[in-house]
């Protein structure tokens, strides 16, 4: 029986192949990680905000569009009559109001299919506004995002993917040997 004294290198294993895709995958993570990470307090500053300001505007003025199209229509459901009441009713304060609009509802009798009806009114009236929010706000948080500095992020990504890949490849050496 012969023993061989020295161990010969197996080259499908190349530690240069681990750290090579580790380079590679920490720089494709650090690209997304550039689009993920949630904006910084220095991303959210007075230019920001002050977008953020008018989008919130905007939307409002579609909410009060979507009611004054209620408030013209000639001959109004129970439902519409009712709701443009909720819409009127003028109080001191947000409870006083609460309780105002229950009041409304309750003056107006509403049967079952016009409850349905005045909860459809008011679900498509505020989703009207939060749709227009939301999707204002996710398009302008998106190219804030964009004016990020791409190869850092990628070089962060990459540095980090490179180290991985470096102790893998000792782990990976260390295991064979012991």
């Amino acid at each position: 029986m012969s023993i061989n004294a020295i161990e010969t290198q197996d080259r499908s294993h190349s530690p240069f192949g681990l750290i090579t895709k580790g380079s590679v995958v920490g720089g494709v993570m650090g690209y997304a990680a550039k689009h993920m990470l949630p904006l910084s307090e220095s991303e959210m500053d007075a230019e920001f905000k002050g977008a953020m300001a008018i989008i919130r505007e905007q939307s409002n003025k579609a909410k009060a569009s979507a009611i004054d199209i209620i408030r013209n229509i000639k001959d109004k459901t129970l439902a519409q009559d009712t709701f443009i009441k909720m819409v009127d009713v003028k109080a001191d304060t947000p409870m006083k109001k609460a309780f105002s609009m229950k009041k409304v509802i309750q003056d107006a009798k509403l049967n079952k299919n016009d409850m349905i009806e005045l909860k459809g009114i008011i679900a498509t009236v505020n989703e009207r506004a939060i749709d227009m929010f939301r999707r204002c706000e996710k398009g302008f948080k998106s190219a804030v995002k964009d004016k990020r500095v791409t190869p850092a992020y990628v070089a962060c990504g990459a540095v980090l993917g490179f180290f991985v890949g470096l102790g893998q490849s000792v782990f990976r050496a260390s295991s064979k040997n012991a």
